[in-house]
């Protein structure tokens, strides 16, 4: 089995995505230090040579996306582990997103919302570095389109 390939679930791009995370930390480190009296620079080069190497891969790996019947399952998390189930009937948009980092790294996000989320911009699930971001997002609207009318 492929370091991309996933047994049920949508391919990520694990390698690209551990480096997206990897700088993504440094930066808010740096951001976040310098608000402090520069102590972000000092930070950011102890976690750049500590964990930054160890932990991005972790996160990366951690990730797995899939479809269970009418629900979108989402697994994160390496210290504090995050599973989420989504029901595809709620689901109302599912937008490509792409910031100048992910852009550096040559990966889209995947922003999932839902009825319900009381009018927060905050999506109710994030997708981080698929390989077909497009197709995944096509599925996700078809088989949302699918279940709805079979509830119907």
């Amino acid at each position: 089995m492929s370091e991309n390939s996933e047994p049920d679930g949508y391919r990520i791009q694990r390698t690209q995505v551990a480096r997206y995370f990897f700088w993504k930390h440094v930066l808010l480190i740096l951001l976040t230090g310098i608000w402090f009296f520069g102590a972000g620079i000092v930070v950011a080069i102890i976690y750049a040579f500590a964990i930054g190497t160890w932990l991005p891969r972790k996160q990366a790996t951690a990730l797995r996306y899939w479809l269970d019947d009418s629900t979108l399952r989402i697994d994160q998390g390496v210290f504090f582990l995050k599973r989420k189930a989504i029901p595809l009937d709620r689901i109302t948009d599912v937008a490509l997103a792409q910031d100048p980092l992910l852009r550096r790294f040559g990966l889209w996000t995947l922003n999932i919302q839902t009825a319900g989320s009381g009018g927060r911009p905050i999506p109710e699930g994030v997708l981080v570095g698929l390989e077909s971001p497009e197709q995944v997002r096509d599925e996700l609207l078809k088989s949302r389109d699918v279940v709805c009318r079979n509830a119907a």
